[in-house]
């Protein structure tokens, strides 16, 4: 259980009610019976082999290579990737700690309401909530476009005259957002054997993958590494250079992704971190080793570049077979569902979570009985998320899904940003409680470089890879999170800030209870 400072302080909720239900209903046995009888099914491999393949770095750099290259050419790709890794486990640190103390499904909005200075903390709890929600659903349309676009590279392989996108990105993305749901709802059993399955075969294609490009491929001599290239208009390099570190800030957004299934996860107050830390630090070490191995092995750059599938250009360059390169494709798909499978399961968590706490309407935040999934989550996230995906059905309509996708990396870097603020705060006032797993010492250092590392990210988060700038070509992150800010900032002064009660105690009494009777 949390320390009785907690309990006492951070754990005081308002006195009023809400218009839709009150909160003596909220914290009724019955009402919280119904959102939180869902089961601990993950075990600490299973729950490692979620994380690693959420992230799915070496084959993420692989299939966007071609942005990084774009801005700063191989010795970006390389040294943004290094410090990405470096913020992104400080990041990780951080939101470790939290992990340990409140695995609950929400995350971060807890962390803030738990937390953050009884003055602002209802108000930075419903904005992280929007925030978390919107980033998660935002990744996900995303992930599932590219899996479906990578389908369709595997296809022209062997079959060139295929036309890839519009209706066809479309009905592949609904066949592979089809499989999640009935994975998550009626199979959810095997999810976490799936994950561990998918797991396992990411490190055999990576060892495969990399043993052929270095039996089989040219060679570039070892300065390539540090060569710089600038094939956009960006007139600055330090512009060009910053803005090529964003494919690797990419592979990292959503990485607390294990918490959203701290309560369907054994011993989550410990494996909740540690799985955090080991995925981050596998991947860290994956993506260094298959950076380098593509820049050694690559074609010539002006080449690579031109090539609309820059990663399976350079695999067929290397090794001039259609049939190792449509071996690989398959695994490449393999690996990507996996990876769809990890951020669909987190996202749908999310949704209900949101839902139990009347960030989003109570009705999808209930657990059913039979199969303990919270099944209108689900199919909730489904339809929003098909909805998006058939923004794909045509050009002008695609540019609003990218918007939307290109809104997940700063969504969620926002509720790092605030979740790492609040854990500065309390540092520097009452300090932190006690938990499982922690970074000792070491914390206001490793708290203050997240924070720096996060707040210069978010800057350069909305900036277009080319300029000029077309409607094709635009980053609409900034604008389109505003916009959404801008509604959740309405929707609390016109209804949250006099009736909404902020997360429900109850559960998280209730879910603190269960974990320890593990």
């Amino acid at each position: 259980m949390l320390s009785t400072k907690i309990e006492m302080t951070d754990l005081k909720r308002p006195a009023h009610e809400e218009t839709t239900m009150s909160v003596a209903d909220r914290e009724a046995a019955s009402y919280v019976e119904k959102q939180t009888r869902t089961r601990r099914l993950f075990s600490m491999p299973q729950i490692f082999c979620f994380s690693l393949m959420y992230m799915a770095t070496w084959t993420g750099l692989g299939m966007n290579m071609f942005f990084a290259l774009l801005n700063g050419g191989p010795a970006a790709f390389l040294f943004n990737f290094i410090l990405a890794v470096c913020g992104a486990m400080a990041q990780a640190l951080s939101m470790g700690e939290l992990a340990s103390l409140l695995p609950l499904a929400g995350a971060q909005y807890y962390w803030t309401f738990h937390f953050a200075p009884p003055k602002y903390k209802m108000l930075l709890t419903w904005l992280s909530g929007w925030a978390t929600w919107i980033g998660y659903i935002g990744a996900l349309a995303g992930v599932l476009n590219s899996t479906a676009l990578l389908y369709e590279a595997a296809i022209q392989i062997n079959n060139p005259g295929y036309e890839s996108g519009g209706w066809h990105t479309a009905v592949i993305g609904i066949a592979i957002l089809t499989f999640l749901t009935i994975s998550n709802v009626w199979l959810f059993r095997l999810v976490p054997w799936f994950e561990l399955i998918v797991g396992v075969l990411n490190i055999a294609f990576f060892f495969v993958t990399i043993a052929v490009l270095w039996v089989m491929s040219p060679r570039n001599p070892a300065s390539m590494l540090v060569t710089t290239a600038k094939f956009s208009n960006w007139d600055s390099d330090f512009i060009s250079w910053n803005v090529g570190m964003l494919t690797s800030v990419w592979m990292f957004v959503g990485l607390e992704s294990v918490v959203h299934m701290g309560e369907e996860t054994k011993n989550s107050k410990e494996a909740a971190p540690k799985a955090i830390i080991w995925a981050l630090s596998t991947n860290g070490i994956l993506g260094v080793i298959i950076i380098i191995t593509l820049v050694i092995c690559m074609p010539p750059l002006e080449d690579l570049i031109a090539s609309p599938y820059p990663f399976f250009y350079l695999i067929e360059t290397a090794t001039g077979s259609k049939s190792i390169m449509t071996v690989l494709a398959c695994g490449f798909c393999c690996i990507s569902t996996g990876c769809s499978m990890s951020l669909y399961s987190s996202a749908t968590r999310m949704t209900w979570a949101w839902a139990r706490d009347g960030g989003l309407p109570y009705y999808f935040g209930h657990v059913d009985g039979t199969r303990r999934v919270p099944i209108r989550a689900v199919l909730l996230t489904c339809l929003v998320v098909t909805l998006l995906v058939l923004f794909n059905l045509n050009s002008s309509a695609f540019i609003a899904l990218g918007a939307i996708t290109s809104l997940s990396s700063f969504a969620l870097s926002f509720t790092y940003a605030i979740v790492i603020g609040v854990i500065l705060y309390v540092r520097s006032t009452t300090g932190m409680p006690e938990s499982q797993w922690t970074i000792g010492r070491w914390g206001m250092p490793v708290n203050v470089f997240a924070l720096v590392y996060t707040l210069y990210i978010m800057i350069w988060l909305p900036f277009p890879t080319d300029v000029p700038v077309t409607a094709a070509t635009m980053n609409y992150s900034g604008p389109v999170f505003v916009g959404i800010m801008a509604v959740a900032m309405g929707g609390w002064f016109l209804w949250a800030r006099k009736n909404w009660a902020g997360p429900n105690q109850a559960i998280v009494d209730f879910v603190l209870r269960s974990e320890g009777k593990q």
